[in-house]
């Protein structure tokens, strides 16, 4: 399902109604709202709902899954707090888009970067969000997109990568053939800048290899857009 630079879908795809901007907090905005219910068996389950955070506009935009359970889902913030998280914010210390120097850091000041999710809420059993919970959210996260307005996304983990290849038009695969290939997004796709999806295996599954072969993809296209 291909887009238009102006974020408008291409004839004969079906676009969800985006939802207006929520308010905005020190870190992020927003994008769904704190008592939110499309979702009752994520409402019932969830601690709170979690928005992304960062830098806007932001280089490059991480979008995960879900909330983790032990992380986000607990302080409110991405990518924090549990081994996942951890091991993420490390990568971003080491391309210079954190100004922090301890990856553990649960309020991480970011730069060039923004982090967030797909869905909002953390699932029972911290299972892999439905089809259903997903197609719910998506419109939250066109929104945050639109908003931070990357050169480059990184979908974290299978599910992510699916999701906004899926929105783009753009061929999926399996993630071992995803993980750190740079994909060009042609013109008139996606929202207007955006040039790159670089997929990331989820980074509990990820060896460290595998996070250092990312990290290198992606320091490569930064070094590349300031080359130009």
């Amino acid at each position: 399902m291909a887009h238009r630079r102006d974020g408008s879908p291409g004839r004969g795809s079906v676009h969800p109604q985006t939802p207006p901007l929520r308010r905005a907090t020190a870190i992020g905005p927003t994008i769904a709202p704190p008592d939110c219910r499309r979702c009752p068996t994520l409402a019932a389950n969830r601690h709170r709902v979690v928005g992304g955070y960062g830098a806007v506009p932001a280089e490059v935009m991480f979008v995960g899954e879900a909330p983790g359970r032990h992380g986000a889902d607990l302080t409110g913030v991405p990518f924090t707090r549990d081994r996942s998280g951890r091991r993420l914010q490390a990568i971003l210390i080491r391309l210079g888009l954190s100004l922090e120097d301890d990856p553990a850091v649960e309020r991480p000041r970011l730069r060039r970067s923004y982090l967030t999710n797909v869905v909002r809420c953390n699932p029972p059993g911290n299972r892999r969000p439905t089809a259903s919970e997903t197609t719910a959210c998506l419109p939250y996260l066109l929104e945050e997109i639109a908003h931070v307005r990357p050169r480059i996304l990184v979908p974290v983990g299978l599910l992510a990568s699916r999701a906004l290849l899926r929105w783009l038009g753009l061929p999926t695969g399996r993630m071992r053939d995803l993980h750190a290939r740079p994909i060009p997004v042609p013109p008139g796709v996606g929202p207007d800048g955006l040039q790159f999806v670089l997929p990331l295996r989820h980074p509990s599954r990820a060896s460290n290899a595998e996070l250092d072969r990312f990290a290198q993809a992606l320091s490569a296209l930064l070094l590349s857009n300031r080359a130009n």
